[in-house]
């Protein structure tokens, strides 16, 4: 079970102005025994949909300006036969959109910090849950972010 974590966007420029933080701190909040997430920033690079395997898990985390990227993407990858899960503002809000046009096996709300591992695990065990509600993570409690996985020269 490979963890792809992905930002959706329509446009790729090579050379990203605003790093995205959640990616970093879903890498830090996924357990080793599920191995090292992937992480794709399509403002970096398109996200190439044949690495999807059946059986992983695919974070994918939106907001209103890419949520349809993200959309397309989950789509894509349940057609995989990949574990689909949204997360992020416009999830929150909207997680019946996520489920209905981005084909999510769950959404999550809130802050996805605390939650991620076992959102994890019920993938791993075949107990996947609709929703889970991450609540809010205090700031004495954010995870670092694996920023040993940040591209080198990649962002502004």
């Amino acid at each position: 079970m490979t963890v792809h974590l992905i930002n959706p966007s329509h446009v790729s420029f090579g050379i990203g102005v605003i790093t995205p933080r959640w990616l970093y701190v879903l890498a830090s909040a996924t357990p080793q025994e599920y191995g090292e997430p992937t992480l794709t920033d399509e403002t970096l690079a398109v996200f190439e949909p044949g690495l999807v395997k059946r059986g992983d898990v695919v974070g994918i985390g939106i907001h209103t300006g890419n949520a349809l990227r993200g959309y397309e993407i989950g789509t894509a990858a349940r057609a995989a036969g990949a574990h689909v899960i949204f997360g992020g503002i416009h999830a929150t809000l909207y997680p019946d959109e996520a489920r209905d046009l981005g084909g999510a096996h769950a959404v999550v709300t809130g802050d996805g910090d605390a939650i991620w591992p076992f959102v994890l695990r019920d993938c791993a065990t075949g107990q996947l849950q609709p929703q889970y509600d991450g609540g809010r993570v205090e700031a004495d409690s954010f995870l670092p972010g694996r920023w040993d996985l940040l591209p080198a020269g990649r962002y502004m």
